[in-house]
């Protein structure tokens, strides 16, 4: 099963939301959060009164009392930029640092390299002809999750948060993934939108774990690296924006990935994809 997550606060969440009913019958089994839990195939849908990003452990809490387990925690939610740049995003959950929106300081919620991957190349499919650009964004803000998640989101602002087009994309997004077995590697460097890693995962058969973009490279030490890691599904490989960073911090970093064992790789390294 995989569990969809909306938010009654969120304007954009309950867009997707309305999206996700009108795809197929969905037969409600029990309760969560107050809400009736709707079923169809194999998702499982809750709604939350307040915000996602204050929801840790949502997905444990929702194993637990709907006697179910989950393999992925999908939320769906409106995404905000100060650039207005009207963009569909996902990314992975977790602080490298402190946590202003969510989750705990230093702390990563296992990602979905597969799945998440997968939505992103099905997104930019299913928005083809929409006035979005489609990306990642690199591992931020809460909630903290037991299992693998990631978000799935709207932006970057009110007016578009309404889209009834780019939520009916999302949703045909979510409701059509299927696992892949690409290699599984994270991702360091660059941007927050993290424009190399969506383009590598668009062109080329790989599975994209944890991003740290280059504001978040000084709590990259030992540790951190361990975590994102395990929780990229055990991956072991990294990847390198090599051009966007300063190259002391670039070696340094290659040096410390290389001294835990983990193999840089470069885009070559892997298949392109089927046009």
């Amino acid at each position: 099963m995989r569990l969809i997550v909306t938010s009654a606060e969120d304007i954009a969440s309950m867009n997707i939301r309305t999206q996700l009913l009108e795809n197929g019958r969905w037969h409600e089994k029990g309760e969560f959060s107050g809400h009736p839990v709707l079923e169809k195939d194999e998702y499982t849908m809750v709604l939350i009164d307040g915000l996602h990003l204050g929801e840790d452990g949502i997905d444990g809490r929702a194993q637990s009392q709907l006697k179910r387990s989950f393999e992925v925690t999908i939320f769906a939610s409106r995404h905000k930029a100060a650039s207005k740049i009207p963009t569909l995003t996902v990314h992975p959950t977790g602080n490298y640092s402190d946590a202003d929106f969510g989750g705990l300081p230093g702390r990563l919620s296992p990602s979905s390299p597969q799945l998440m991957t997968q939505a992103l190349r099905s997104l930019k499919t299913n928005a083809a002809g929409q006035k979005y650009d489609v990306s990642f964004e690199t591992t931020h803000h809460g909630p903290l999750t037991d299992g693998p998640a990631f978000y799935i989101e709207i932006g970057s602002y009110e007016e578009l948060w309404h889209d009834e087009k780019a939520a009916a994309a999302i949703a045909q997004t979510i409701l059509s993934l299927e696992e892949t077995r690409y290699p599984e590697m994270v991702c360091v460097g660059g941007g927050h939108y993290a424009p190399r890693f969506t383009d590598v995962a668009l062109t080329r058969k790989v599975a994209v774990g944890h991003m740290a973009a280059n504001y978040a490279l000084e709590a990259l030490d030992d540790d951190m690296i361990a975590q994102m890691m395990d929780k990229s599904g055990g991956a072991e490989r990294v990847y390198f924006h090599r051009k966007s960073m300063p190259k002391a911090k670039y070696r340094q970093l290659s040096e410390r990935f290389a001294s835990l064992g983990i193999g840089e790789v470069r885009s070559a390294d892997f298949e392109p994809l089927l046009p």
